[in-house]
């Protein structure tokens, strides 16, 4: 009882906080016409982390194959180097010109964490209630990892690239928030893309306060529309979540040093969108939540997703043994690495899965430790690796999606990221979502909810164990609910082929670019 009058007040400081902050938004002062540099000439500013850059990725190859005008420029982290000279060199266009690489010294955001001690294994937090301390301690550290000293480093490099390159559009990350305060305090034209779907974004933006009481909390992997006795827990989750928002010591102590460094407006997530600003997301009708108000200046273009050429151009040895029979691809994500538990679990049931599934079925499981034991965990899949049923990789030497459309990948199982989730639906492919962290639930429940996936091991999440996994990835292989999921999940994949994601957004930035002088 004690915590009710804490929890009403929180809210009434929070609904007030983002009333005023969109408030101050829509009445200040109408910014000046921002400064558009040389015609056709689009600058990428971007961390080279895998699940935020592909989408830039993407784009950079629709506007290579069907916008060769443009030319394209790309400031980023030395990693990203070699992924965009692979895109350059793919497309034949013989009209189009190679993409320009400017480094940013640095780290990039994950890279930036893993210097706290922060990785894949211990961000793992359940749903809900249970994991919103864990995810409210870490908040500061996942949105701003920089120092005030290397946030004020990138800023300056960022602004010096800008000045050199004078595009006539600069493209940012929204999570690459030293690119953004230089890109802003330059005045320069501007525009954001995003792995995210519109309501991870904007669940503020929707009118009566639905954020609290219709749209499922960041990291709750609640149904839509909440349940009604569900609505307290979502109020409280969203609540305690946008509390640490306004409240970080940290960002504020950084902001100040920013501020006195000479930044206009450095940190400030309140303001991130502008309704001059254009936004691009992966939202896909019939693959995402639908919401009451999509802001001015978004436009939904559906998964933006690389296509390098097929799975025998990128990978000739594995696309034939792709062929040899229908496969599950078990892919956590590039980022993850597995910590012992989990990668016993996922052994065990793949070796349960093959002993039990017709002869035919096989697995390909990519695989990184996160280096803290050794291989005993094999034991249990050793025949299979032998009789080449089973392929185990720390790495795939194609990307996901062309394995994918050759056809003979009969699933999909993965962590319930973004890339990840929208990859299978372009590719029209069942899914099987384990969730781990915060928007990996919300993937989880949605591709549940549209018949296009099961939520792996909802009682134990973030946990696994051998009999769940077995279960969850069996139900998606075969008998009626494999055969609905297939169908559900072809279907969309069908309508986003049509016209994929990346041309879309391709289409948006090379008007931005043509806007030049």
């Amino acid at each position: 009882m004690a915590t009710r009058p804490w929890i009403l007040g929180a809210l009434v400081v929070t609904i007030l906080a983002l009333l005023i902050s969109r408030w101050q938004i829509q009445v200040s002062e109408i910014p000046p016409p921002p400064v558009v540099g040389k015609n056709n000439t689009a600058l990428f500013v971007v961390t080279s982390d895998h699940g935020l850059s592909n989408v830039h990725l993407a784009t950079a190859q629709g506007l290579l194959e069907r916008h060769a005008h443009v030319r394209l420029h790309f400031a980023s982290f030395e990693p990203l180097r070699p992924r965009l000279h692979r895109i350059s060199s793919y497309d034949q266009n013989p009209n189009k010109h190679d993409i320009q690489f400017h480094r940013i010294d640095g780290l990039s955001v994950i890279d930036t964490c893993g210097t706290f001690g922060k990785n894949t294994s211990n961000s793992v937090h359940p749903r809900g209630l249970a994991g919103i301390a864990h995810l409210c301690k870490d908040i500061q550290l996942f949105i701003s990892p920089w120092s005030g000293e290397d946030h004020l480093s990138i800023y300056n490099q960022v602004k010096s690239i800008i000045d050199a390159v004078d595009p006539a559009v600069v493209v940012v990350d929204t999570l690459f928030r030293p690119a953004l305060d230089a890109t802003r305090d330059k005045n320069r034209l501007h525009a954001f893309i995003t792995p995210n779907t519109l309501i991870e974004n904007f669940p503020a933006e929707q009118p009566w306060g639905k954020m609290f009481w219709k749209y499922p909390a960041m990291g709750s992997g609640l149904p839509y529309p909440v349940p009604w006795s569900k609505i307290p827990e979502n109020i409280v989750l969203n609540v305690r979540f946008i509390w640490s928002m306004l409240f970080m010591p940290d960002i504020w102590e950084k902001r100040d040093f920013l501020k006195a460094h000479g930044l206009t407006d450095p940190l400030n997530f309140f303001r991130l969108h502008r309704p001059d600003v254009p936004w691009l997301t992966q939202t896909t009708p019939g693959a995402s939540l639908p919401v009451d108000v999509v802001p001015q200046n978004v436009t939904c273009t559906g998964p933006m997703t690389l296509s390098l050429g097929s799975a025998a151009e990128q990978d000739a040895e594995l696309a034939a043994w792709l062929a040899r029979a229908p496969t599950i691809l078990i892919n956590l994500g590039g980022g993850f690495l597995y910590p012992e538990s989990y990668a016993v679990a996922m052994a065990q049931a793949i070796a349960k899965l093959l002993q039990d599934l017709p002869v035919q079925v096989q697995v390909l499981w990519k695989c990184r430790k996160d280096g803290s034991y050794g291989d005993d965990f094999m034991r249990s899949i050793v025949p299979f690796t032998n009789s080449g049923r089973l392929r185990v990789e720390t790495w795939l030497g194609a990307e996901p999606l062309s394995l994918m459309e050759t056809g003979n990948v009969i699933v999909s199982v993965h962590h319930g990221g973004s890339g990840c989730y929208h990859e299978a639906i372009s590719a029209g492919i069942p899914q099987v979502i384990l969730p781990l962290w915060l928007d990996l639930y919300g993937f989880a429940q949605l591709g549940e909810s549209i018949g296009v996936s099961v939520w792996g091991c909802r009682e134990t999440n973030p946990s696994w164990t051998p009999d769940c996994l077995y279960r969850d990835i069996s139900r998606a292989v075969q008998g009626r609910e494999s055969i609905a999921l297939q169908t559900k999940a072809r279907e969309l994949g069908l309508r986003q082929q049509q016209n994929p994601g990346r041309y879309i957004a391709a289409q948006e930035i090379a008007k931005l670019a043509g806007a030049g002088v």
